[in-house]
């Protein structure tokens, strides 16, 4: 059944009177399809109801119609009771699941979906004591119809947006849909399907802001922060917090009968945990214990229970004196360790927003990631729709960092368009920029004509191109002195349009409107990937939000040199033998544009924010890397857990029929031995962190990665590399001994420490042998290149102990501008030495 609904033309609008909400007229129950053929027969099978494909039926094949929706997990059907009329039935209410029907792969689908179809019964198919059946319909029914069942389908809190699809010729139904807040988005042609005939059909969304706004309600946007998730949230972050301050040496939790025991100001909790190498701590979240305190020392106790036990106001005589049970709250326990973890006053108050961000979305994942690794791992066939399932089902951010969803700045509504977990897809905003404030630079033979060509389209360029026409009319400034470059939905509405005033005033800056392609946020939330067209470019924005230590901005600056450095490394990758192009590939960033608005680069340094504001770049997709039967995630994604806490990197060794050591071999030969071997011959290093990585494999078998974010996280250290004109700021000053933290740090401690433990609990690998496996492709590596065995042996990579880099200590330190981004190395916080788990497994 296709058609949304079958209704009489709707009374002039008017919105729904409070108090008809506040008792709801209308309620739900399952369709029962013996029970209930004949009603549903009498409605269905007339001419009216011809889109619903049972015109001419039999009660029997409504019947079995009904029968095959009670059976299928993705479909159901309701009738609505009207309780105006002694709870008679009023009409027929089918929900179901976009992705699992006719629009399938036909619109960009995005978590929270919920299809809705609605059928009115006409005058002649009436029930008693319906409208029809007492001198016509009522004014204002179908749209109190229309809103019970959106409020019925919102009242469930994983949905997020109600998709209908009604006939384009259907203009009754349309008017009544905007009523109740739905947006138009296109015009679709549907087959044929269940017995429904092919149609055009006008695609309109509804989401939970736009119901509230058009009937009075509260938006309910937030509707995933429940008691219940708020709870769970807090422990998984409090145990990762717990594990992280404890890696990084800021807390050391002591071992009491069989119990971890850490205490603090008027806090303490209780845990089981399994300790692994490099000090990594694996906490049982469902083992936290937490306890606060009630009465402190110098306190008077009087009376009460324990009363007379010890000395009164000394609570140090009675070791459990004052402490009651209390829930887990990671912002408490911030708060209590302020001074511990070094927070302070300013930064505090920012800290635990952050902390409550990223307490907020892992409430929203716990409702919206559902899938099992297992099913993220086998796919369905289609790569780049995998991809993108893949990058919205992860639970969690960077693995080292405890505050890693911050992202200060976005709303609820912005929440739900804008962040990764949500699967969303969406239009880029496009602007004009006059050349005198504006640079273009492009890898060797790629035009700007030729980028805008293949980017927009020939239509939307001339549309774009008629927009800055008419805008310089009114500011006689020439048209063919201007730069389209794409912007971050958000940075338009909020920054641009607002810190830019007198740029777009004076003409400087002309908003063209948005794309008709619709992109996906990816992890790095700045980064966009064209879901309508895969084969285009990714597209990196300035956003200037807060998340993880940074304002996400694009400095126009470092913009410029962004062509000339990957053009630098492509030529140095083609001709090395060693990266091999069947193991390991560049996604180039091909073109880039940045705006400098000359009043604030006046008025500010080198790495002021406001420099930062609009730049943008092109990057190369993974979906033109990939042959047939090849899959795509980035390499983050191994370290995702589903509920069960099976995770990723597991599901796709099972998937692989191949044995865990050869699985991590054919990884580490793609992924590891390539940065080494930059690093070895060209002093090259990369910040190779699992976003930054995308693993091609076939069965679930890595077959080569591609190395992304190149101009911004590469470096060269010493001299021995020539640099060509344009790419000299790669160069940068870190001390000899150090050159091999660059994978120690970010390669073994800040990622392969997270996956051992993983592969570990699942059973395919000991840690032991983890890491022998790990030791073994760099002995490998070193024995085929005697030449540069020397080189190998003075990064250390195999010493006992290496400096432990603390990433949390940076946050906590500055969660503004974690890194001074002048001298990145010499920002960098250091606790000590780990042991090296790859020492002593050399051959």
């Amino acid at each position: 059944m296709i058609d949304q609904t079958t209704l009489p033309t709707p009374a002039p609008a008017r919105r729904t009177a409070g108090t008809a909400r506040a008792t709801p007229r209308f309620s739900f129950r399952p369709v029962d399809p013996a029970a209930d053929a004949e009603l549903l027969h009498s409605w269905v099978s007339t001419e009216r109801a011809h889109y619903w494909g049972l015109t001419g039926s039999s009660v029997e094949q409504v019947r079995a119609e009904h029968g095959r929706i009670a059976a299928d997990p993705h479909h159901h059907a309701l009738i609505a009771l009207d309780e105006h009329s002694g709870g008679a039935p009023a009409f027929l209410l089918e929900t179901y699941d976009p992705a699992q029907s006719v629009l399938a792969g036909r619109y960009a689908w995005r978590h929270g979906d919920a299809g809705l179809h609605l059928l009115l019964p006409g005058p002649a198919t009436a029930v008693l004591g319906s409208p029809a059946t007492t001198g016509g319909p009522e004014s204002g029914y179908s749209a109190a119809a229309m809103e019970a069942s959106l409020a019925h389908l919102f009242a469930d809190p994983a949905v997020l947006r109600v998709v209908v699809e009604p006939d384009a010729r259907n203009s009754a139904i349309q008017a009544l849909n905007a009523r109740c807040g739905f947006r138009p988005v296109e015009r679709l042609d549907l087959p044929a399907a269940d017995g429904a005939p092919a149609k055009t059909a006008q695609l309109s969304f509804c989401t939970r802001s736009d119901f509230a706004t058009a009937t009075g309600r509260p938006s309910e946007t937030v509707a995933h922060l429940s008691p219940a998730r708020w709870a769970t949230a807090n422990r998984h972050l409090l145990a990762k917090a717990l594990a992280e301050f404890t890696h990084e040496r800021l807390l050391e939790p002591v071992l009491q009968s069989d119990a971890w025991h850490v205490d603090g100001p008027g806090v303490r909790y209780r845990f089981q945990a399994r300790r692994y190498a490099l000090d990594h701590w694996d906490i049982d979240a469902a083992s936290l214990r937490c306890e606060e305190q009630t009465v402190h020392p110098g306190e008077a106790r009087e009376g009460g229970e324990g009363a007379g036990v010890g000395t009164p106001g000394d609570p140090e005589t009675i070791p459990d004196a004052g402490w009651v049970p209390a829930v887990p709250d990671v912002q408490r326990f911030v708060t209590a360790f302020r001074d511990v973890l070094g927070l302070s006053a300013a930064q505090l108050p920012v800290y635990l927003e952050e902390i409550g961000s990223t307490l907020a979305s892992h409430c929203y994942k716990q409702l919206h990631s559902v899938a099992t690794s297992a099913q993220l791992a086998a796919g369905t066939g289609d790569a780049v729709a995998d991809f993108q399932r893949i990058e919205a089902a992860m639970t969690e951010g960077h693995p080292c960092f405890v505050a890693n969803n911050g992202r200060l700045g976005l709303g609820s509504d912005d929440y739900l368009d804008l962040a990764p977990e949500t699967g969303s897809a969406l239009p880029l905003e496009w602007v004009a920029a006059h050349v005198s404030r504006t640079r273009f630079t492009a890898v060797d033979g790629l035009a700007l004509d030729g980028l805008l060509e293949a980017e927009l389209g020939p239509e939307l360029r001339s549309a774009f191109r008629a927009r800055v026409e008419q805008a310089c009319r009114e500011t006689g400034l020439d048209a063919a002195d201007f730069l389209p470059l794409p912007v971050h939905p958000w940075q338009w509405r909020h920054r641009l349009s607002v810190t830019f005033a007198a740029d777009v005033a004076t003409g400087h800056l002309v908003h063209l409107g948005a794309t008709e392609d619709l992109y996906q946020p990816q992890q790095s939330i700045r980064t966009f990937f064209n879901r309508s067209a895969p084969e285009r470019h990714y597209v990196k924005t300035a956003l200037s939000v807060l998340n993880m230590g940074f304002l996400r901005g694009l400095s126009a600056e470092y913009m410029d040199a962004t062509p000339a450095i990957n053009d630098w490394l492509q030529g140095l990758f083609a001709a090395d033998p060693e990266l091999d192009p069947g193991r390991v590939q560049l996604l180039r960033e091909v073109a880039a544009v940045g705006y400098a608005n000359p009043l604030f680069h006046a008025a500010t340094e080198r790495d002021s924010a406001y420099r930062k504001m609009l730049a943008a770049l092109w990057r190369e997709s993974p979906a033109t890397r990939i042959g047939p039967g090849e899959q795509l995630a980035t390499m983050a994604s191994l370290l995702h857990t589903d509920a069960d806490g099976a995770s990723l990197a597991a599901a796709y060794i099972r998937r692989s029929g191949l044995g865990t050591t050869e699985w991590l071999e054919r990884y580490l030969d793609a992924y590891l031995v390539p940065i080494v071997h930059c690093l070895v011959r060209h002093d090259l290093v990369f910040m190779p962190h699992g976003e930054n990585v995308i693993l091609v494999l076939r069965d679930g078998a890595p077959e080569r990665v591609l190395l992304k974010d190149l101009a911004e996280e590469v470096a060269v250290l010493g001299d021995r590399t020539d640099l060509p004109p344009g790419v000299e700021r790669l160069r940068g000053d870190v001390a000899p001994e150090d050159h091999g933290l660059s994978i120690l740090t970010d390669i073994v401690d800040c990622f392969l420490r997270f996956l051992a433990p993983l592969l570990d609990r699942e059973g395919l690998v000991t840690e032991e042998q983890f890491w022998v496996v790990v030791a073994g492709r760099l002995t490998d590596y070193r024995s085929r290149h005697p030449e540069t065995a020397e080189r190998f042996d003075a990064l250390r990579l195999l010493e006992p102990t290496f400096r432990l880099s603390c990433l949390n200590r940076l946050q906590l330190r500055n969660n503004r501008q974690m890194v001074d981004l002048t001298d990145p190395a010499g920002s960098l916080a250091y606790a000590g030495d780990l042991d090296n788990p790859l020492a002593g497994h050399g051959a």
